[in-house]
């Protein structure tokens, strides 16, 4: 006798239905896909019963009575043809497994009306079995109903949650699905309670009725959705949704592109509000990985991955100065990160007679350039090696000593005085000429640099408007700036660290990082642990300027090291790249180590110049969070310090 058998249909069934069925929420998911894919504009959705209890109305185009009988058979559908089309989808549902397997879980109605049809059809079903048919008066669409879901599968119904649970997830699909057709509109009510509504009246206002008037507020519109800013930073990844070709899916290579765009934004543990609305040709995409069409596969991850990085990095940063954390916010998930306008106000000393002057934005003019370059030369400024493209090395000096002797030819009127003048700037060119690599601004700058390169340094700076005024310090941690409409404070430590990262990283992608050799190594004593690092990494520390090499068991020799103003000692900042190589991406992690160590640090006080020149760099770097994701700016504007101060 035989041991195989085929099993009965009513068996079959079941097992089918617990793939697509896992819970309310997916049978939903299914049910609303299908009224999407019949084009209905509205859909409404009633939860009763932990969500065992069901009915859903969509205006969709209806269903004749022969495809009323035939929607509930396995593997009916009106989505695809052939095997062709499985590869090619542009559809929601195509295994026509679902009204099948919810049926045969449940006690179900389905009633329909197609807008030809005179009146409408009505079916009764029971365990997936027809049990009555009837002609009904109905408007059109499709009205489905569905009573004691899993009512012959106690197994199933052990595993359900507790109600919030349930209703939780139930709401959680309505809203995905809602947050792409946004020109459907959608009413979910659980326990006779409406819990979403939306209009249809396109993505903004969808935005608006599902998350409210905050998130919408601090979202911006790109190329393929829409992306939030540090206000919006949530303690897990949900509030990341992503679609392809109208599907909410999970996709790790979209999910980690858009981790990725954020890198230096994000806070360890805080994850961003996003919503991408990825489009590809359908052959290019798998949906047909997992029976809930959940997850997908590309053909090209990595040129898909590349793409969404690009386009929402490009977002993320074309004016990041605005997406700056506001002062007012004040949420208690919040609060020890951000200053609050309490602690503000004790900070700042109220005057009746305050003025505040706001500048116009001017361009960077040549003669304050040169002033720069002067003050620079007699104070001889600590940070400005790290500032080696500001100002030009070589000419600029020589163009200010000329200038100061024609001063004093146009201030004689003596001829022969003018002549004697005129024979000292002569003179003065030649020891000029020989005393130009030796001047002081070298020593500051540390560099030479070509006519042509400062000339395009020019170029660049004067692009960069001065519509801004830096008032001063704060506990010689913080900068103060004055701009417009607000001011902004600017924490140090984060601003250097910013520059700092953004110099490095581009000279190790464009390979340009020099290396100093040593005339005295230093040798290093290091424990197993840190020995093993260092002989996995030799080739990175060599791509970073740290020339390496094993000296004995537990010691090493460092023969050279990057061109780069360490400010802490060579042997800090190597030890702390040991302690934070391990684990993936050791480049970026190296970069941000090297940053973070060698940036200005929190007490050190600054003169207004050096103020003003770091928030000039930052501006330039045009990137407002420090390599961890910490921000930089916090904004008050003026109006709300006015209400503070009972201005207004």
């Amino acid at each position: 006798m035989n041991k195989i058998k085929i099993l009965d249909e009513s068996v079959s069934n079941i097992i089918a239905a617990g793939e697509v069925v896992e819970n309310p929420a997916s049978m939903i998911k299914e049910l609303i896909e299908n009224s999407l894919d019949a084009n209905g504009r509205s859909i409404r959705i009633e939860i009763k019963n932990s969500g065992r209890d069901v009915k859903l109305v969509d205006t969709g185009v209806g269903m004749e009575k022969e495809d009323l009988f035939l929607c509930v058979e396995r593997h009916a559908t009106s989505k695809i043809k052939d095997k062709g089309d499985i590869f090619n989808l542009t559809s929601y549902g195509f295994r026509g497994e679902a009204l099948a397997s919810i049926s045969s879980i449940s006690k179900m109605i389905i009633s329909s009306k197609t807008k030809d049809s005179k009146v409408g059809h009505k079916i009764n079903l029971n365990a997936g079995k027809v049990t009555k048919y009837q002609e009904i008066s109905k408007i059109d669409g499709t009205e489905i109903e569905i009573k004691d879901l899993f009512f012959n599968t106690p197994a199933r119904l052990k595993f359900l949650r507790k109600k919030s649970t349930e209703y939780a997830r139930i709401r959680e699909i309505v809203l995905k699905e809602a947050l792409y057709n946004t020109e459907v509109s959608f009413s979910l009510f659980l326990d006779g309670r409406e819990v979403i509504k939306t209009s249809g009246n396109g993505i903004e206002n969808t935005i608006l009725e599902l998350f409210g008037r905050n998130t919408l507020k601090n979202s911006t519109k790109f190329s393929l959705g829409y992306w939030g800013n540090l206000n919006l930073l949530k303690s897990n990844k949900d509030s990341i949704y992503t679609y392809v070709n109208g599907r909410y899916v999970k996709s790790k290579t979209i999910e980690k592109a858009v981790l990725d765009a954020y890198y230096t934004k994000l806070v360890k543990g805080r994850y961003p509000f996003a919503v991408i609305f990825f489009n590809i040709s359908p052959s290019l995409v798998d949906v047909n990985v997992h029976p809930s069409k959940k997850i997908v596969k590309f053909v090209d991850e990595e040129s898909v991955h590349k793409e969404i990085l690009d386009q929402l990095t490009d977002a993320i940063y074309k004016d990041d100065r605005k997406n700056s954390i506001d002062l007012k916010v004040e949420r208690e998930e919040e609060k020890n990160n951000f200053l609050d306008l309490d602690e503000l106000e004790n900070l700042i000393t109220p005057r009746e007679n305050i003025t505040i002057k706001t500048e116009q934005p001017t361009l960077i003019k040549e003669e304050k350039l040169e002033n720069k370059v002067a003050e620079r030369i007699a104070k001889a400024s600590k940070y400005s090696q790290e500032y080696e493209d500001i100002l030009p090395p070589e000419i600029l000096p020589l163009e200010i000593k000329e200038r100061e002797i024609k001063k004093e030819i146009n201030k004689d009127n003596n001829i022969g005085e003018e002549s004697r003048l005129e024979d000292n700037l002569k003179g003065n060119k030649k020891d000029l000429e020989k005393e130009k690599k030796s001047i002081e601004i070298e020593k500051i700058l540390s560099a030479e640099i070509n006519k042509d390169k400062v000339e395009k340094n020019l170029e660049e700076k004067i692009e960069v408007k001065n519509n801004y005024k830096v008032l001063g310090q704060l506990h010689n941690m913080y900068i103060l700036v004055e701009t417009d409409e607000e001011l902004e404070i600017y924490d140090q430590h984060i601003v250097h660290e910013r520059i700092l990262y953004e110099k490095l990283k581009k000279k190790h992608y464009n390979k340009k990082i020099s290396i100093q050799n040593l005339l005295v190594p230093i040798k290093l004593e290091l424990n197993g642990y840190e020995i093993e690092i260092v002989k996995g990494n030799l080739e990175l520390f060599s791509e970073f300027g740290f020339e390496v090499e094993e000296f004995c068991d537990n010691e090493i020799l460092i023969r050279g090291v990057p061109i780069f103003n360490f400010r802490v000692s060579i042997e800090e900042t190597f030890k702390d790249l040991l302690e934070n190589l391990s684990g993936n991406d050791p480049r970026e992690k190296v970069i941000i180590s090297m940053s973070c160590r060698n940036a200005i640090k929190a007490g050190e006080k600054l003169s207004l110049e050096e103020m003003e020149t770091l928030i000039y760099d930052l501006h330039k770097v045009g990137k407002y969070t420090c390599p961890h994701g910490r921000p930089i700016i916090l904004k008050m504007t003026f109006d709300e310090m006015n209400k503070k101060f009972n201005r207004k």
